[in-house]
């Protein structure tokens, strides 16, 4: 009665730990006081390792000092790949490094009549920290990341002069939901 007392006991709690958070719901605080809002969703496929997808819309308004007025929008989608490293927890949750690939496109028009579009590709790598707060199953998450990222990009119309070819760095701040 005793052997199987324990091994119940040892059953039930690898048990629990499949019910951890598995998902991750999250906002871009920085972008929506930009003028964009990002909404991302972070699925872990294993105990070491999580899927992220990200879309992004943005809206801007801008007035220059000589009165012109543009007006841009476009949208953006993003993918990471997480391979998180700790050992004492499992994905979604703690240090983690990911490749990450980014699209946008947007278009901008002005009051002067001059109108133009620009999309970029951009590759990188990023590393971070996903803490997620709170008992039970379900949790606030706060993610923070830190790489870099070559963005190639083309324009179209009044602003086709423009170019951006090169590496840039990348600062990341996510607050979300886990369960």
């Amino acid at each position: 009665m005793k052997k199987v007392f324990i091994i119940t006991f040892v059953a039930l709690g690898f048990g629990l730990n499949s019910y951890a958070q598995e998902n991750v719901i999250k906002i871009n605080p920085l972008g929506l006081a930009l003028g964009s809002a990002e909404l991302g969703y972070e699925r872990a496929l294993n105990e070491k390792s999580a899927l992220e997808v990200s879309l992004a819309y943005f809206s801007s308004d801008a007035t220059f000092n000589s009165g012109e007025e543009v007006k841009a929008n476009g949208f953006g989608a993003e993918g990471k790949y997480k391979l998180y490293f700790s050992s004492t927890n499992n994905a979604p949750r703690g240090w983690y490094a990911a490749p990450v690939a980014t699209y946008a496109s947007a278009s901008a028009d002005s009051s002067s009549g001059e109108d133009g579009k620009f999309s970029y590709f951009g590759a990188g790598a990023v590393a971070g920290y996903q803490w997620i707060f709170g008992g039970g199953n379900s949790g606030f998450a706060l993610d923070l990341n830190l790489g870099f990222q070559y963005i190639s990009a083309s324009t179209q119309g009044s602003i086709s002069g423009v170019s951006i070819d090169g590496i840039l760095p990348r600062l990341g701040l996510s607050l979300g939901y886990a369960w």
